[in-house]
């Protein structure tokens, strides 16, 4: 199956394989067992960068097994050839359903992953001999005199990655920020709940990373490995949690973030929108208030409230000043904006920024807690929506199970045939 992937050159096997070509005996020493994902078919749905790796592959030494959540077949697997730019396994089902079909995978290899071609066979059965395609990654990696698996040296400045790194994964919005120190770093994903995570960068080339996170609010680690593909990484993720590694895989992109707006950029609001928002990600708080008031120029309230609301806070290197708070925050409330409503009606009421104005301060917070109202009056209106469209999916799925019930039955006394 092949997945844009790669298997470490140095796979922890390496050294037990090169020896075994003289000694078979010297496979005793393989330091511990070692675990790979795979993806196999005899279509290109492993090919896919979203190739769900759903098979293990487990060696102790040369030999290994195989499990699979879709086979309970007792499968043995023997490495006939391991180098830095190649692999070799055969494969026989021994037990199970497909006792006495074997398989011979040969694949290229780079970095983490590997791709190639699988050849099925299995005596007196018609459809076979029958070919497919192969992909897979290194899950796991023990401690062996390589040095595959430790971090990488920060003064390997010429492999290694960006200090900053903007994710997407799954094809979904760009929402995790990666900053590097070195050959360590961390993550943010910005979603609804925030989600942190240790980065270590496990390998490093010119053209090629793979990164091992460990998130800090839970029990969940992954491992990216992506190549260079122009001006971005792109790869594969594969999940892990405790007693189930490798249960799910994904795909995901890195760029370089863009941080910053110039005056002559000539961008629109919602560019400069956007561009601030990484600049936040990534800590820029002057660079985000620069491209915010961009697009604050060009009349959009969430970016004059955006700007009203960092000079209100002071946040970061930007200062405070109540007099800017104020001039953006009043655009942007007296176009109806909640937020900016209700913090003019609060400088109102306490003077900041402008002359204290009691009654300027209630007409503010009436208009704020209106909206507010109709915020939660439309919430309600779109919950009730959402609850009558389930209600009707499923009284439609009730109609049809009825429906094949009833079918069922009819055939099963002939009233149909």
């Amino acid at each position: 199956m092949t997945q844009h992937s790669r298997l470490s050159k140095n796979f922890v096997l390496a050294s037990a394989l090169l020896l075994s070509m003289s000694d078979p005996r010297s496979l005793a020493q393989t330091p511990s067992p070692s675990r790979l994902m795979v993806c196999e078919s005899i279509s290109d749905a492993c090919t896919r960068p979203d190739a769900h790796l759903d098979i293990t592959w487990v060696f102790d030494g040369a030999e290994g097994t195989v499990s699979s959540p879709s086979s309970q077949a007792g499968s043995r697997l023997t490495i006939e050839r391991f180098d830095s730019d190649s692999i070799m396994v055969r494969r026989a089902d021994q037990t199970g359903p497909t006792a006495g079909r074997t398989a011979v995978y040969t694949g290229s290899v780079r970095g983490s992953l590997i791709s190639g071609t699988v050849e099925w066979a299995w005596p007196d059965h018609a459809d076979y001999p029958k070919k497919g395609v192969f992909s897979g990654m290194l899950q796991d990696q023990p401690s062996a005199p390589s040095t595959v698996g430790a971090p990488i040296s920060s003064t390997n400045s010429s492999n290694s990655p960006p200090p900053e790194l903007l994710v997407c994964e799954n094809g979904g919005v760009c929402d995790a920020a990666w900053i590097f120190t070195g050959s360590t770093g961390t993550g943010t994903w910005f979603t609804r709940k925030p989600v942190r995570a240790t980065l270590t960068l496990l390998r490093s080339e010119p053209d090629y990373i793979v990164i091992r996170r460990t998130d800090t609010t839970d029990v969940i680690s992954a491992t990216y490995a992506g190549s260079l593909q122009g001006d971005h990484y792109a790869g594969t993720i594969v999940w892990n949690t405790p007693g189930h590694p490798g249960e799910s895989t994904g795909s995901w992109t890195a760029t370089v973030p863009q941080t910053a707006c110039a005056a002559q950029m000539g961008l629109e609001a919602a560019d400069a929108m956007r561009i601030g928002q990484y600049a936040l990600m990534f800590k820029r708080d002057h660079d985000a208030l620069d491209c915010y008031i961009v697009a604050a120029k060009e009349g959009d309230t969430t970016a004059e409230t955006a700007v009203g609301l960092l000079y209100y806070q002071g946040r970061g290197a930007v200062a405070q000043d109540y007099a800017e708070a104020f001039f953006w925050l009043h655009k942007a409330a007296d176009q109806g904006v909640y937020a900016a409503q209700r913090t003019v009606a609060e400088m109102y009421t306490a003077g900041l920024g402008t002359q204290r104005d009691p009654t300027l301060a209630r007409i503010y917070t009436a208009r704020a807690d209106e909206q507010k109202h109709d915020m939660e009056r439309r919430q309600d209106i779109e919950e009730r929506a959402q609850a009558r469209r389930e209600e009707h999916a499923e009284r439609a799925a009730d109609r049809v199970n009825h429906l094949l019930s009833s079918f069922v039955l009819g055939a099963s006394f002939g009233l149909f045939f």
